[in-house]
């Protein structure tokens, strides 16, 4: 059996070209055309069975359901596992769910609640397989170039958020819904050529050892958090801003088919915009910037999405709000591309895995619980102001926390 080289040091190998990280990227921008198009899919289904707000949250509330337990068991797998066979295994198996959803739905047989079933254990695959991938990500790229590898890998997801949502529009259209899930199975293919590709930077033993007990890896992790003062104000700020400013993209269903009383063309529409938002941001943060700048740049981001989501929660028309949840998208990712360089930089290699799942875990939980309380909230009230109240929360809780923040990462006190 492989054993964990001493002291975490791996044998030396030449260090990954840039070029590495950008065809990673475009493989994985395939692989997620299509796990958009299949969200879109899962999403408007679920609008479809039910008519239902609280049910659309309830569908999104999977990602927190799974990511309760998984995404700390995932950062100590993922500390104490050889990258590339994790990643190898985890996609392996989402494509198999790929074809679980298409029989329930090609066959009739799918329901709310094996709608619900089936995204849990989707949800659940992706906590394993989240952290890996972010953690290839900063693999690949080349020493003091980690937020720009973040940023290439952000516009993937945001051509990706773009083009997915499109994709599956027309598709239901002409197709069927069930054709969707056939789609997103074959977006695989590229990615399993280029993890070959990459396999010399990837394929290594763990940097933690697997002699320790892996409850004792998982509760390591969370004690490394606590006690880093930078790491636990960092997850403040990724906290509030996924509970309360980032829930409004799980809501798109409802606001679709209710706010806005469109179908999925309009559907389509809504996550386009904010996906062109989110590429606009993310081609902003392929410049260089230091550990000061990044957090400067995650709070400004975090106060723009704020008012870029009360401004929404006034826009009656599709026509004006359509270019606020393009605002809100920009803000959004430019926020999430620096709180994760944050995480990817200033923690221990060791324990990189566990705080990156963990990261994945706030950033994928928080909002499927907050779209599940506002969801909930717009049975009684109109669910754009619940969105503006949520994100005017989140920028009161902000201004509270910028005096520890500038006390911690800047050394000011004023």
């Amino acid at each position: 059996m492989t054993t964990a080289p001493e002291d975490g040091v791996l044998p030396l190998k030449p260090a990954p070209r840039s070029r590495n990280f950008i065809v990673f990227a475009v493989a994985q921008c395939l692989n997620f055309s299509g796990s958009w198009a299949q969200k879109t899919a899962v999403g408007w289904l679920a609008w479809e069975l039910t008519h239902s707000p609280a049910w659309v949250g309830a569908i999104a509330l999977s990602d927190l359901i799974a990511a309760l337990w998984v995404a700390p068991l995932a950062g100590a797998v993922t500390d104490r596992s050889n990258p590339f066979r994790l990643i190898l295994l985890t996609q392996s198996l989402a494509i198999l769910n790929c074809i679980a959803i298409w029989l329930l739905v090609a066959t009739g047989l799918v329901s709310p609640w094996l709608l619900l079933l089936w995204a849990i254990v989707e949800a659940t695959l992706q906590g394993f397989n989240q952290p890996t991938r972010m953690l290839v990500t900063g693999t690949l790229a080349p020493e003091g170039r980690v937020s720009q590898a973040i940023a290439t890998n952000s516009i993937a997801v945001n051509i990706a958020r773009t083009g997915g949502p499109a994709i599956a529009g027309l598709l239901i259209v002409n197709v069927g819904i069930e054709s969707v899930f056939l789609f997103n199975a074959l977006s695989f293919a590229l990615i399993f050529a280029v993890l070959l590709r990459v396999r010399r930077w990837i394929d290594h033993p763990p940097l933690t050892s697997r002699s320790a007990p892996l409850a004792g890896d998982v509760l390591a992790g969370f004690r490394y958090i606590r006690r880093e003062p930078p790491i636990a104000m960092l997850f403040v700020l990724t906290i509030s801003f996924s509970l309360l400013a980032r829930p409004f993209t799980e809501l798109f269903p409802a606001l679709a088919g209710g706010s806005f009383d469109g179908g999925p063309q309009m559907l389509a529409m809504l996550m386009s915009a904010q996906g062109l938002g989110a590429f606009v941001g993310a081609s902003w943060m392929l410049r260089r910037q230091g550990a000061h700048a990044l957090v400067r740049t995650s709070y400004g981001a975090a106060f723009g999405i704020s008012a870029a989501l009360v401004i929404f929660a006034f826009m009656e028309s599709a026509l004006f709000a359509l270019p606020t949840i393009a605002l809100a998208g920009l803000f959004h990712v430019v926020c999430n591309i620096a709180m994760q360089s944050m995480a990817q930089t200033m923690s221990l290699a060791a324990l990189r895995g566990r705080v990156l799942a963990l990261y994945t875990l706030v950033f994928r939980a928080a909002p499927a619980l907050g779209a599940f309380v506002i969801g909930s909230l717009a049975e009684w009230f109109d669910l754009q102001t619940m969105i503006g109240i949520a994100a005017a929360l989140f920028a009161m809780i902000l201004c509270a926390a910028l005096p520890s923040a500038r006390r911690i990462y800047f050394g000011k006190t004023g």
